[in-house]
C-alpha cells in the first residue's frame, strides 16, 4: 500500500510508519518555533536522537517518541480499521 507523505502534517493523519511520525514531529516542532537543540533540552533527549526520530529511524524506542509527542502537544490515537 502506498500513501502520500507531505512536508506539513494535517491536523489528523493516519500513521503508517516511523517516517510519518517523524514528519509530524518535525512539523509541530517548527510550528512552535523550536530548534532541535531547544526541544532536545526541553525533553531531556539528545539532539541526535531527536534528529533520528524526525528522520523516521526505525530503531528509536517508542516511549521516547511518545514522550516527544506529549511534549509537543500531539495526541496519538489508535483505532481498529473498519469499525
Amino acid at each position: 500500500m502506498s500513501h502520500k507523505r507531505e512536508g506539513k502534517s494535517p491536523a489528523a493523519q493516519i500513521v503508517f510508519d516511523a517516517a510519518d511520525v517523524g514528519i509530524a514531529i518535525r512539523s509541530r516542532r517548527k510550528e512552535l518555533g523550536y530548534t532541535q537543540e531547544r526541544l532536545a533540552a526541553l525533553t531531556g533527549m539528545s539532539p541526535r536522537l531527536l534528529g533520528e526520530i524526525e528522520r523516521g529511524k526505525r530503531t528509536t524506542g517508542i516511549q521516547r517518541v511518545l514522550d516527544l509527542a506529549t511534549a509537543l502537544g500531539i495526541d496519538l490515537f489508535l483505532s481498529v480499521r473498519g469499525k
